[in-house]
């Protein structure tokens, strides 16, 4: 390769590359201005979602759970799981019943 063309093909390199260098530094303009304003965003979005919440409360239409509220869930999810896991053996005992056992020598 001659020396015109090498320069020729490397100031095209570099003129793709400060174009995508421009075009990254747009990007990251974006992507900072998002990440500051990402505090406010996740705040707004709280509020949003709890206010409500609250004001249901504070009417008396709802209210949180009691610490006895959630001792008896964990209490039912115990037993729910439990009793999936019972189901699971008894199924697996059956299937492994059901399987040809080998001979013993």
């Amino acid at each position: 390769m001659t020396a015109p063309q090498h320069r020729a093909q490397l100031a095209d390199r570099v003129q793709r590359l400060e174009a995508a260098a421009f075009r990254l530094g747009i990007d990251l303009g974006d992507i900072k201005t998002a990440v500051e304003q990402l505090p406010t965003t996740i705040r707004q979005e709280i509020l949003e979602y709890t206010e409500p919440v609250f004001g249901e409360i504070m009417a008396g239409n709802a209210s949180l759970a009691t610490k006895e509220n959630l001792d008896q869930l964990e209490h039912r999810l115990k037993d729910l799981v439990e009793t999936r896991f019972a189901q699971v053996d008894a199924k697996l005992d059956r299937l492994l019943a059901a399987l040809p056992q080998p001979h013993s020598s």
